[in-house]
């Protein structure tokens, strides 16, 4: 018998299994992500978030993502805010909090029913806006002003000019052309869908790498469209933590803390958004059955 929790960061859903007695291998953690996590047939859910024991006492758990394709990821941002207000709701940590991940430690607070995360130096090739406008890749017919850089996971952030006019099915099928573009990207990516509005505020869609869908948000693609449209907002670059975008996924609204310093090509950035644990139970032998 497996307990489990379903949990969600706007929409981005995931089942939590605890794995603190090191009871599962890595290969039937896999396993149980691919079949668990299908629609209709199983739990259903974006994603597996286990949670295991801390490897040092400077951190409070191991957390470790299996995407639904049962891949592991480095790093889901919606996820460890997830997995954040789970530790804190059973006792597993306090606020703040520092956890373990393949992409480093994150340190993390909790605010029922905020999650906001620390994601640390985010390191790319800052671009300004007369550079990024000649940054540009084709698909499926259409012309894209794109960056490329790495929060946690690989990304892709598309500009798009018309958001509405661009159906669901043709975000699909471009996300998944140029995600699996190994030529350009060779670890593949997340390809987000950005489009800047308002004052600093972002629409944005992810095509996440692992579930081959697009999500109804995504939190590392929230920090990752952040900084690429940063150049396209009047602001004031060196204030720490001191320009804050609001970034509308399908699913609703993360809140992303930027802090530029001049003459370095990282930011430093945070993470926030609402968290909710909707179920608790065990999952029958049927939930495997293939």
């Amino acid at each position: 018998m497996i307990n489990f929790t379903k949990v969600h960061g706007n929409g981005n859903d995931f089942i939590v299994l605890e794995n603190l007695e090191a009871r599962y291998s890595s290969e039937e953690l896999a396993r149980f992500a691919r079949l668990l996590c299908r629609r209709n047939f199983s739990i259903g859910s974006d994603g597996v978030l286990v949670i295991e024991r801390a490897l040092s006492t400077n951190t409070d758990f191991v957390m470790r993502i299996f995407n639904s394709d049962g891949s592991e990821g480095e790093m889901c941002g919606n996820g460890a805010r997830a997995l954040a207000r789970y530790a804190f709701e059973k006792g597993l940590a306090g606020s703040p909090m520092c956890f373990t991940t393949l992409a480093g430690p994150i340190h993390a607070t909790v605010e029922p029913p905020y999650a906001e995360l620390d994601m640390g130096d985010i390191f790319y090739k800052p671009l300004e806006k007369e550079e990024a406008l000649g940054n540009v890749l084709d698909s499926r017919g259409h012309e894209f002003v794109f960056m490329y850089l790495t929060v946690g996971v690989p990304h892709c952030v598309l500009f798009v000019e018309d958001y509405d006019a661009m159906s669901y099915d043709l975000k699909l099928d471009i996300g998944a052309e140029v995600g699996r573009d190994y030529t350009r990207f060779p670890k593949g990516c997340n390809v987000t869908f950005a489009h800047p509005f308002g004052e600093n505020e972002i629409r944005a869609v992810t095509y996440e790498r692992g579930v081959d869908d697009l999500t109804k948000s995504c939190g590392t693609g929230c920090v990752a469209a952040a900084i690429a449209l940063a150049p396209f907002f009047p602001r004031e670059k060196t204030e720490l933590g001191g320009v804050v975008f609001r970034v509308h996924n399908p699913g609703g609204i993360n809140e992303v803390r930027l802090g530029f310093a001049p003459g370095k090509a990282s930011c430093h950035a945070w993470l926030k958004g609402q968290t909710a644990l909707v179920a608790e139970g065990r999952v029958l032998d049927d939930a495997f059955s293939e």
